[in-house]
């Protein structure tokens, strides 16, 4: 609560009658809601009681351009940072607030509010479980880099969406994050669609497992080897590899691992490579190859539910595709420098003759 004095209101908000508090609730912005809540415990009781609760926006945390803060995204609409958390300095205020048991520096700025605490961190994980125990949200994304990365250990339950980035240095290079760096984040980071766009060490190799994900793009994955790829394929659903150094042999090794009943998660393949000659990638299995007909769509229907929409892929009729021995079925397809490959449950579950928002090429001699 605000320790400075403060003179008695001329409106007196929390005798009004319910109905009436529940309406001028309705016209505060989040950021004034989470300023009302630090005013007393009778204040927060009310905010989380009668705030608006018909708003469709999504909890975001982020670090990307600016100091550590928490926002809405209205749906549809633009950001509203609720507050930032800032580290102490010598600046001085004549307010302080109490939350979770800190009493910190509190200053209102034109755009939001911000609060100064000792510990950054501390302040930040302080002040995150505040709104979401005050607004019974959870974080929908939270976007991190260098030196925030302990930001992806904030939520016990996996967060939708995380980005992870690499810090750009002042002439606007990114940064190689250090090889700890890099195994913390692929060991540590429990979300459903993990955004990997940071720079690697030169030399980073990796031979440990990999973490469960929707989604897993890496923007950077020229380290990336084979093993590693079926690895993924363990506990990733789709996989996404920019810069990838992986060969047609390293491909069909995975192809011939999945038909093994290895990888047995992943749904697509996402990979980017240049020049390279995607005609063997089913070599040695020729013998359990089918003829589709009609054109075949791959869409990720859990996440087009989760997420409210999700990219659909539409492969060429008339494919030559890989049938496993219980019924699974992989396709493999181009589009400019990139090789998609497509798993679906049977032969039943095709969308075949569907239409796919992205259309692929086919590999010759498939």
């Amino acid at each position: 609560m605000f320790s400075s004095p403060m003179a008695s209101p001329s409106f007196r908000l929390f005798q009004l009658p319910q109905v009436a508090m529940r309406e001028l609730l309705k016209l505060f912005s989040w950021n004034e809601l989470f300023i009302l809540s630090l005013c007393s415990r009778r204040s927060s009781h009310y905010v989380k009681l009668y705030y608006n609760k018909s708003l469709k926006s999504k909890l975001f945390l982020d670090n990307y351009r600016s100091p550590l803060k928490v926002e809405f995204k209205k749906q549809p609409g633009n950001f509203e940072t609720i507050v930032v958390v800032k580290e102490s300095t010598e600046f001085q205020s004549t307010q302080n607030v109490t939350i979770g048991g800190y009493t910190v520096l509190f200053l209102k700025t034109p755009e939001n509010c911000e609060l100064y605490w000792d510990d950054q961190r501390i302040g930040f994980e302080i002040v995150v479980e505040y709104i979401c125990e005050l607004f019974s949200v959870s974080p929908f994304m939270l976007t991190a880099k260098p030196p925030f990365l302990w930001m992806i250990e904030l939520m016990s339950n996996p967060i939708s969406i995380t980005d992870v980035n690499s810090y750009f240095s002042s002439d606007y290079i990114e940064v190689p994050l250090s090889e700890e760096e890099c195994k913390y984040l692929i060991t540590t980071c429990k979300t459903y669609v993990f955004f990997l766009d940071v720079v690697f060490p030169e030399g980073f190799s990796y031979t440990g497992s990999f973490g469960n994900h929707e989604m897993f793009s890496i923007f950077h994955g020229s380290w990336i080897t084979d093993d590693n790829l079926i690895s993924m394929g363990e506990t990733c659903i789709e996989i996404c590899i920019r810069e990838s150094k992986l060969t047609v042999k390293d491909l069909n090794k995975f192809m011939r691992s999945w038909f093994n009943h290895k990888a047995n998660a992943v749904r697509l393949l996402d990979i980017e490579a240049e020049n390279i000659d995607y005609s063997s990638i089913f070599e040695g299995l020729e013998d359990e190859m089918i003829t589709v007909e009609g054109t075949m769509v791959y869409c990720n229907e859990e996440e087009s539910v989760k997420f409210g929409g999700c990219m659909s892929f539409e492969f060429p009729a008339g494919h030559s595709v890989l049938r496993r021995d219980d019924g699974m079925i992989a396709a493999a397809a181009l589009s400019d420098s990139f090789l998609y490959v497509a798993i679906w449950p049977d032969i039943g579950s095709i969308r075949e003759n569907g239409i796919g928002k992205y259309k692929l090429h086919p590999i010759d001699n498939i």
